[in-house]
């Protein structure tokens, strides 16, 4: 497996950002790419159901930034050690993705880097569970959707992207469109 087009893409792409505004939480995750069942795929979590925010959700490993974390990819990589228990020594850097706002008010910039093959897994009482997405799911058609939902100003149409049974959506899923923008240009 040769992760030589994307981290060229990805090192070589501008990322856009948000600016923060008071009321926003600044957060930070690493879209983290991996050899599974000998194909490259994207490592997602599945967040245990006792979490105050997004509890059962899918996404990547990340965080609100604390007093501790000199910036954001500090935040990234705290929180990657300590959801998935993956060292910041294991994980290659190659770039960032464009900042998102979700409708809860996080801001969030994604890190992209690639874990090393030798690195361990120790999961918190965060994480229910690790979901390894083959990148060519992710580029199937197929499973993407759009779906809606109703708030009290609108209709707002989003993707979703449904894989093994597990429904894939807002911020993570806006960042994976980022991703797969940049990959297959």
């Amino acid at each position: 497996m040769d992760f030589y087009p994307i981290k060229t893409k990805i090192a070589s792409y501008n990322s856009k950002s948000v600016n923060a505004e008071i009321s926003h939480k600044i957060a930070a995750v690493i879209v983290l790419f991996l050899i599974s069942k000998n194909e490259i795929s994207l490592l997602l979590q599945i967040r245990s159901k006792h979490l105050k925010y997004h509890p059962g959700e899918i996404g990547f490993t990340g965080g609100t930034k604390e007093k501790i974390d000199d910036n954001l990819l500090d935040t990234a990589y705290r929180e990657t050690e300590e959801e998935i228990g993956v060292l910041r020594k294991d994980i290659e850097l190659i770039g960032d993705l464009d900042s998102v706002l979700t409708s809860t008010l996080f801001l969030i910039k994604p890190y992209v880097g690639i874990i090393d093959k030798n690195a361990e897994f120790y999961l918190s009482s965060e994480v229910a569970k690790i979901v390894n997405v083959p990148l060519t799911e992710l580029n199937n058609h197929i499973n993407w959707r759009y779906d809606y939902i109703i708030t009290k100003k609108s209709l707002k149409k989003f993707r979703t992207f449904y894989y093994d049974g597990n429904i894939i959506f807002g911020a993570t899923a806006k960042i994976i469109n980022n991703l797969l923008n940049i990959l297959n240009k």
